[in-house]
């Protein structure tokens, strides 16, 4: 994760499963005006462009995961991470320090331009137990099938490649027990916006009642 937050800045975590419809709250949030960072996108560009981290990832992976463009083959290496725990671990190792100073930048802008939020749109919120880094943390839910039907329609991926990557995250009861709000994805997406801004809406009230008290 990222070093500590600016403390002008509160500090929302955005969470959900793959196919649970986050990346769609998290666009809803953004076009709200409020500053969101994706830091699955930072992760990707740290194997999607020639550079330190691609090359690094060739050295400990192997040249097959080398693509015609000279970047990761990312579907390759996923099939191979979601399945191997020291593998995971190793890619980890190599993305994440990336991440957080991409991520830390972001912040800074932020600061700099007035804003007083920022979401973190984080995939592996829970799983590397990051939750107290945050003022709160928001989970999206959705049905087990419905993700999955998801994932193989818009993305088109198989079944098997979405519950490989299901298995490597916590469930939903895990989410449930352990973020702040919910927001549930049963719905179309005019439903799933209100949900998500009446979660994120209650949030910042809260905040804002704890910080006149």
């Amino acid at each position: 994760m990222t070093a500590s937050s600016p403390s002008s800045l509160l500090r929302i975590g955005l969470t959900g499963g793959i196919g649970s419809g986050k990346s769609t709250v998290a666009e809803q949030w953004r076009r709200a005006g409020h500053r969101v960072v994706d830091l699955d996108a930072h992760s990707r560009a740290v194997l999607d462009v020639p550079g330190a981290g691609v090359e690094e990832a060739v050295d400990r992976f192997g040249e097959r995961y080398r693509d015609r463009q000279g970047t990761i083959d990312r579907a390759a290496l996923a099939t191979l991470v979601f399945a191997d725990d020291e593998a995971r671990a190793a890619l980890e190792a190599i993305v994440l320090g990336r991440v957080d100073e991409a991520v830390a930048a972001e912040e800074r802008a932020a600061v700099l331009a007035g804003e007083t939020l920022v979401v973190h749109d984080s995939p592996l919120l829970l799983e590397k137990d990051h939750e107290d880094d945050y003022l709160a943390v928001i989970a999206v839910l959705a049905r087990r099938e419905d993700r999955i039907d998801r994932v193989v329609r818009d993305r088109g991926r198989d079944r098997t490649y979405v519950e490989s990557i299901m298995a490597a995250q916590v469930t939903d009861l895990e989410r449930i027990r352990r973020a702040d709000r919910l927001i549930l994805n049963t719905g179309d997406r005019e439903v799933l916006a209100r949900r998500a801004d009446r979660a994120l809406g209650a949030v910042l009230q809260q905040a804002e009642d704890s910080a006149v008290r």
